[in-house]
């Protein structure tokens, strides 16, 4: 079985690599370095939030600032960058500010729009790194534009790797085309480097001595393995489980619950305990595919959410109000209580055959033996 390998990060979205590269190719106002910094720490701040509709409730420029070792004032100005250019604007959502990233929550559901998900990953690892900071302080935005490029290019790079190893999976550039795109001289353009060898290794081929000069033809990348994690999503399960945190963000706000991103993880991981969990060994009948598997479980997630959202407004017209004590431990209790319905509408075969599976794999009663 092949080993799949995948940058661990977050998505940053091509479209939006593009308008960057537009402003810089363009018009008259290069992004910034601090722009592109405040840029990745707010989708970083996205992941962490898991807001797909790209709204952040607890963005803290201040911490970022701490962070990353740059002052506040630059990442200021980086910011009002973007909101000058219509990247990210301020509005009020329940009587609280929040920041919205423009176009963030159309590229996340491209199905709605006839297009496909196109993106890079960038590394979490980068973020425990210099790179951001040093770019900042010597005023280089070409230097994470090169980054961003590399990141773009090796996230292609693995979807077409069968070896499971991030060291044999490598970009090239020449030296003309760095300096090029850096506009440095070669000098530079290795003062550059130097700063990315915190997330790639980096080696030099063609190396000639000319005079007193070094002369390098070609340089080449591979990531680090502090950028990399295995692909742990055994089951398949993950691309599932974000469209259905997609759709729990949308069911809040559609019913104006007061919410912090923290609720909706805890909704995610009580989802995936009480109901993803239990269906792992629940395949088709060709043993292979988890179609009748990935049916069910989006059917329990949007009906458990129809019953809550019919609950919410019967309350809501008894009592005038209503309010989750804890969402997590609501919905946790919900999807409880459905899943045994839910599982007699399978047939009893593929049910037969994942209890089998499961104990022949684990060794123990079929966590499905107490349901159903």
């Amino acid at each position: 079985m092949e080993k799949k390998i995948r940058i661990d990060g977050f998505r940053m979205h091509h479209a939006i690599l593009e308008e960057f590269r537009f402003l810089r190719d363009e018009s008259f106002e290069r992004p910034a370095a601090s722009s592109y910094v405040v840029y990745l720490t707010m989708l970083k701040q996205l992941h962490v939030e898991q807001n797909q509709r790209g709204i952040l409730k607890e963005y803290n420029l201040s911490f970022w600032a701490k962070k990353l070792g740059i002052s506040y004032s630059t990442l200021w100005g980086g910011k009002k960058f973007l909101e000058k250019h219509h990247f990210v604007k301020e509005e009020i959502h329940e009587g609280l500010p929040v920041l919205v990233l423009k176009d963030v929550e159309k590229y996340n559901t491209p199905e709605r729009n006839g297009g496909v998900l196109n993106y890079l990953i960038i590394p979490h690892a980068l973020f425990d790194t210099n790179i951001l900071a040093e770019f900042v302080r010597t005023s280089n935005p070409e230097g994470i534009e090169l980054l961003l490029s590399l990141l773009n290019q090796f996230r292609t790079g693995m979807s077409f790797s069968k070896s499971g190893k991030v060291e044999k999976i490598t970009q090239e550039r020449t030296m003309k085309t760095l300096k090029s795109q850096l506009n440095k001289n070669a000098k530079g353009v290795r003062k550059i480097l130097s700063v990315l060898e915190a997330l790639f290794s980096i080696e030099y081929s063609g190396i000639e001595l000319r005079g007193k000069q070094l002369w390098i033809k070609k340089v080449s990348f591979s990531l680090k393995p502090e950028c990399v994690a295995e692909n742990t999503d055994e089951f398949n399960v993950n691309p599932l489980m974000a469209k259905l945190a997609n759709e729990l963000t949308y069911f809040l706000d559609g019913h104006q619950v007061k919410y912090k991103p923290r609720d909706q993880i805890d909704v995610m991981i009580s989802f995936k305990q009480e109901v993803v969990s239990k269906l792992n060994y629940l395949l088709d009948e060709d043993k292979e595919n988890f179609t009748v598997r990935d049916r069910l479980i989006k059917k329990i997630f949007l009906e458990t959410m129809d019953q809550i959202g019919t609950y919410i407004h019967t309350e809501v017209d008894r009592k005038g109000s209503f309010h989750f004590y804890s969402i997590g431990a609501f919905f946790r209790m919900a999807f409880r209580r459905y899943l045994p319905e839910a599982l007699k509408k399978v047939p009893y075969d593929l049910i037969h055959e994942a209890k089998i599976r499961e104990f022949t794999v684990k060794g123990q009663v079929p966590t499905l033996y107490s349901i159903i």
